[in-house]
């Protein structure tokens, strides 16, 4: 196994960089420094916290009316049978054609 160590010059960038890395087959191990892991932890904590926010937004803006409307016309198609299981048995996501 070959080892390579990669310096990031803007920290900003880590987070990305190291979840880059996550996702190539060939990586088999990424090993930061306790610093560098915070730093991501911390960046990954400010994207949720501003995703949370952007989503109680929306659902605060949500029109109680249309909202009841839909879930209505969900429920029906539910129960005429209208519906395709998202999971199987085991938990494991379904795909349709």
């Amino acid at each position: 196994m070959e080892q390579i160590t990669i310096q990031v010059r803007d920290k900003s960038k880590l987070a990305t960089m190291f979840e880059l890395l996550k996702t190539l087959d060939f990586v088999e191990i990424i090993d930061t420094d306790k610093e560098e892991r915070q730093v991501a932890a911390e960046e990954r904590l400010e994207e949720i916290t501003a995703d949370e926010a952007q989503w109680s937004a929306q659902f605060a803006e949500t029109d109680d009316e249309k909202l009841s409307a839909l879930i209505a016309s969900v429920e029906a198609e539910i129960d005429e049978g209208n519906t395709m299981p998202m999971f199987d048995e085991h938990g494991n996501f379904v795909e349709h054609k």
